[in-house]
């Protein structure tokens, strides 16, 4: 593993995948310029981050896109810390194609099954049901039953994309992702989030509510 100081990271968020928008950075060390396109950064907002970085890996990636082969140089993270954040610039560079596309998903484990996430209209109807009812923890209702019925099985399905941090999140508490998961999870759990009234804090990697 490599720790490195001193070093900017510039996040830029791509608006093209079909699994959703997701996040590709630029790194600058003292020992050379490199990508990353680790899934903790579709955590970020658009910005340039300096701090320091322990690096597992530096690798040649090769991909295909709009008919030209592409090699880079890219550093896979281990982790961050970091210090401080400016704006980013406008770039009209060429965009990136989604990582996620480049490896196939991993197929679920038999003993698990995993059920397919729901379309994107139904779950963000889902979150707007559960942000209303978040905001009435600890107060009075008096809702048909229907539509107590409906945040029940709303609240199931978030319940099940965050697993153990469901609680912390009902109860408004900080939360901070485990990045090892699947990357497509991670970046529908990041949306959920802002869509809950969180704000991600990359000083310390964590979500807050706003």
């Amino acid at each position: 593993m490599i720790k490195l100081t001193g070093i900017t990271l510039r996040v830029k968020t791509i608006q093209q995948g079909r699994y959703g928008n997701f996040c590709v950075a630029d790194l600058s060390t003292d020992i050379g310029e490199f990508k990353v396109k680790d899934p903790l950064l579709d955590q970020f907002r658009d910005g340039v981050y300096t701090g320091t970085v322990w690096i597992n890996e530096i690798r040649l990636a090769q991909y295909m896109a709009w008919g030209k082969a592409v090699t880079e140089i890219r550093a896979v993270l281990h982790d961050l810390n970091l210090d401080g954040v400016s704006e980013l610039q406008p770039d009209d560079g060429p965009s990136e194609p989604d990582p996620a596309e480049e490896v196939p998903p991993p197929a679920p484990m038999a003993s698990k099954p995993v059920q397919a996430p729901p379309p994107s209209n139904a779950f963000a109807h889902g979150i707007e049901a559960v942000k209303e009812r978040l905001k009435g923890i600890g107060k009075k209702t008096s809702q048909p039953a229907r539509v107590a019925e409906t945040a029940q099985s709303n609240d199931a399905q978030l319940a099940q994309l965050f697993g153990e941090m469901w609680q912390l999140i009902c109860d408004k508490q900080p939360v901070k992702f485990d990045p090892t998961v699947d990357r497509l999870k991670l970046r529908q759990q990041s949306a959920a989030m802002r869509e809950l009234g969180y704000e991600f804090k990359p000083t310390d990697q964590t979500w807050y509510p706003v």
